[in-house]
């Protein structure tokens, strides 16, 4: 049986990518990168290029990669079912920091071969509060932020996100806010990443 143990201990050592399950990756830290899960999904961040950050989302089948201004806003998603990307026509810099009470209308053109570019389409950001997050022992500041997507008057989309500005990543997503179908879906877990 402590042979059994070592082995055990040993083989959960040396998986690769994924440092202890006890260390909470933080401002400084998250640099390196960091792993975000839940029942079915986990989702690899690493700083790609600036304020572009890629996310790797794996479901248990096919792998999405996402490329996000700074974890909040999704420029690109790249899977086998529904890739999409958009060109904003706004200054992102603008946004960032974030502060309760902001609100942003951000222009875009939405790059997807089968949805036309007409229309004027926007992504409309509203930061409505902060809070504290728990992902098992470790806890963030959030800023929950209503995200609304319009072409022209009509709402294509709506949800507030609960985004850590310490890890660049939005750590939970509410949807039918404030009605009785709201529901949210969050992640559970964190780990830090070793390179």
């Amino acid at each position: 049986m402590h042979r059994n143990f070592l082995v055990f201990t040993l083989a959960a050592m040396l998986l690769p990518g994924v440092a202890q399950a006890n260390e909470c990756p933080t401002a400084a830290t998250a640099k390196k990168g960091f792993m975000l899960l839940q029942v079915d999904t986990q989702s690899e961040f690493r700083e790609h290029q600036g304020p572009i950050v890629k996310i790797v989302n794996r479901f248990g089948g096919p792998m999405q990669t996402v490329f996000s201004y700074r974890g909040l806003i999704e420029l690109s998603r790249m899977d086998a079912e529904a890739p999409r990307a958009i060109y904003a026509l706004s200054d992102l810099k603008d946004i960032f920091p974030l502060k309760k009470g902001a609100a942003h209308k951000i222009s875009f053109v939405p790059l997807e071969p089968d949805e036309p570019a007409d229309g004027e389409w926007t992504f409309e950001l509203a930061v409505t509060g902060q809070e504290t997050f728990k992902l098992e022992d470790c806890k963030y500041k959030v800023w929950r932020v209503r995200q609304t997507t319009r072409n022209g008057s009509e709402m294509v989309d709506g949800w507030s996100a609960l985004y850590s500005p310490d890890l660049g990543a939005t750590l939970a997503k509410i949807y039918g806010e404030g009605t009785a179908n709201e529901y949210t879906v969050r992640y559970e877990r964190i780990r830090p990443l070793q390179r």
